[in-house]
C-alpha cells in the first residue's frame, strides 16, 4: 500500500514537472512572437556566446577617406591641406579630426586599451598628396592675347600643350617685371623697387635687416639675407634635391658679384644667361651654405637626369635665355626670339619631360608667363597659365584669380611643406586643378 502511494506521488510530481516545462515554453513561444527587446536579445545571446576580443595588428594603418571622384570635382571635398597654415577662402576645410595625436599609416606604436587588447584608430588619417615629382617653366608675355590669342605666334603651347592640361585662365602677375614673380615662386616675397627694375644692381639687403612677422624682409634690395628660407631650402631639409636648368649657363650658380652691375656677360655663362631668369641666385640660404653650387646648373643636364624617376629631382625649375624674352624682336644667331623662341624652347624640353618615368609616375608640369617688355609701372596683368599631370583634368579652364604665390602654395601644398611669406595666404589651386592628387602615399 506504501508503495503504491509512492508510486502516486512520483506521478503526479512528474505531471507537476510536464506542466511547469510546458508553461515555460508557451512563454518563449509567445515571447518570441511578439519580439524581444534588445537587451533581451543581448542578454539571451551572452549565455550562448561569451563576448569575444578581436585583436589587430598594431601596425594596422587606419582607414582613409575616399579621394574626390574624377568626374565632378566642383562639390567633391577638397583635397585636404598638409601643410601648417591655411586659407579657409582657397580650399575646403579637412574632414574633422577629433584627437590631433592620432596615429596615421606611418605610425608604428601599439595602441593598446587597459586590458591590453589592440584597438583599431578612430581617427581617419591625413591624406597625403601623391605628387613627386614638379617641374615648373618660367616663361614670359608681353599680354595675355600675345599668349593665348588667336594670332599667337605660340603655337606648340596653344595647340598641343593647352589641350593636355588645365588651362588657368585667371592667372596673372605680381607686377610688370619678371624678376618679382619668379622670386615670389620660390620664396612668398613681394616686389620691391630693386626687383621690380629686374634687379640691375645685384644689390645686397642692407646688413642686419631682418624679417617682419610675417617673413618679409622689408626696403629695397635684390639679394636676400640668410634668414629667407626658399622652395629649395624645403626640398632639401626634406631629404629630397632640387635642380635649376637655365638656358646658356655653362658652371653652375653664376651670379654678378655684391653690388656689381648686372648687365654684363659673367664668367661661366653664355651671352643668352639672363640672371632674372634664375631666382635662386639671389638668396644667401642658397648661396653660403653650398645649395646653389649643387642644384642650380646647365639645361643641358636635363635629359640625362630624366632617365630614371630615382635620378629626376624632387622640383625642376627650367628657364629660356634672354633672347627668348618676349619683348626680344631678333637674335644675334638667327634663332626665334621673342615668343616665337620661347615656344620653340616649351617644344624642344617639354616632350623630354612629359616621357620620362617621374611624370608619368607621379608628376605635375606647371608653365607660367611673367610680364615683360612693359613701358609703364603697374599693377597685376592676367597672363594665363597651365598646368599638365595624370592628375589634371584635359581641356579643363579655370576662371579664378591665381598669381605667383598660388604656385608657390600649390607646390608646397603638393610636396607636404608649410607655405612660406606671402604664400600662407595665398589661394592653392591644388583642389580645383589637381583634385585627384590626393588621397594616397607618393
Amino acid at each position: 500500500m506504501i508503495a503504491r502511494l509512492r508510486e502516486v506521488r512520483l506521478s503526479r510530481l512528474a505531471l507537476a514537472a510536464v506542466a511547469t516545462l510546458s508553461g515555460l515554453a508557451t512563454a518563449v513561444v509567445i515571447t518570441t512572437a511578439l519580439g524581444r527587446t534588445s537587451a533581451q536579445s543581448a542578454a539571451t545571446e551572452a549565455l550562448h556566446h561569451p563576448p569575444l576580443l578581436v585583436r589587430v595588428a598594431a601596425t594596422q594603418a587606419a582607414p582613409k577617406p575616399a579621394a574626390a571622384p574624377a568626374a565632378d570635382p566642383g562639390p567633391a571635398p577638397a583635397p585636404v591641406d598638409t601643410s601648417a597654415a591655411t586659407d579657409p577662402g582657397a580650399q575646403s576645410s579637412p574632414p574633422p579630426a577629433t584627437d590631433n595625436n592620432a596615429s596615421d599609416s606611418s605610425d608604428t606604436s601599439d595602441p593598446t586599451t587597459t586590458d591590453g587588447t589592440t584597438t583599431t584608430p578612430t581617427t581617419p588619417a591625413t591624406p597625403q598628396h601623391k605628387v613627386g615629382h614638379v617641374f615648373e617653366i618660367a616663361l614670359s608675355t608681353t599680354s595675355f592675347e600675345a599668349a593665348f590669342g588667336e594670332q599667337s605666334v605660340a603655337h606648340y603651347l596653344n595647340t598641343k600643350l593647352r589641350p593636355r592640361g588645365t588651362f588657368l585662365g585667371g592667372y596673372e602677375t605680381l607686377a610688370r617685371a619678371e624678376l618679382p614673380d619668379y622670386l615670389a615662386q620660390i620664396s612668398g616675397q613681394a616686389p620691391n623697387d630693386d626687383t621690380l627694375a629686374d634687379c640691375l644692381t645685384y644689390a645686397e639687403f642692407p646688413d642686419k635687416v631682418e624679417p617682419n612677422g610675417a617673413g618679409l624682409v622689408p626696403g629695397a634690395g635684390c639679394v636676400y639675407p640668410n634668414t629667407i628660407t626658399t622652395l629649395a631650402d624645403q626640398v632639401t631639409s626634406a631629404g629630397k634635391t632640387w635642380k635649376a636648368y637655365v638656358e646658356d649657363l655653362d658652371r653652375n650658380c653664376v651670379h654678378p658679384n655684391s653690388d656689381a652691375l648686372d648687365n654684363v656677360q659673367l664668367a661661366g655663362a653664355g651671352p643668352d644667361y639672363a640672371t632674372r631668369h634664375n631666382p635662386f641666385i639671389y638668396f644667401h640660404s642658397l648661396l653660403d651654405l653650398g645649395g646653389c653650387d649643387n642644384g642650380d646648373g646647365s639645361l643641358a643636364k636635363l635629359k640625362s637626369d630624366l632617365h630614371s624617376s630615382s635620378k629626376t629631382a624632387t622640383f625642376s625649375f627650367l628657364a629660356p635665355g634672354a633672347c627668348e624674352d618676349a619683348a626680344i624682336a631678333t637674335c644675334p644667331d638667327g634663332q626665334p626670339a621673342g615668343l616665337a623662341g620661347e615656344d620653340a624652347f616649351l617644344h624642344k624640353w617639354v616632350p623630354a619631360i612629359l616621357q620620362s618615368a617621374a611624370y608619368k609616375k607621379d608628376g605635375v608640369l606647371i608653365v607660367t608667363l611673367a610680364l615683360t617688355g612693359a613701358t609703364a609701372p603697374g599693377g597685376p596683368v592676367p597672363t594665363g597659365a597651365l598646368v599638365l599631370s595624370r592628375y589634371a583634368k584635359v581641356g579643363k579652364i579655370v576662371s579664378a584669380t591665381y598669381n605667383p604665390y598660388s604656385v608657390l602654395r600649390s607646390v608646397e601644398d603638393l610636396l607636404g611643406y608649410k607655405p612660406l611669406a606671402h604664400a600662407t595666404s595665398a589661394r592653392s589651386f591644388v583642389s580645383a586643378v589637381l583634385p585627384e592628387a590626393s588621397g594616397g602615399a607618393k
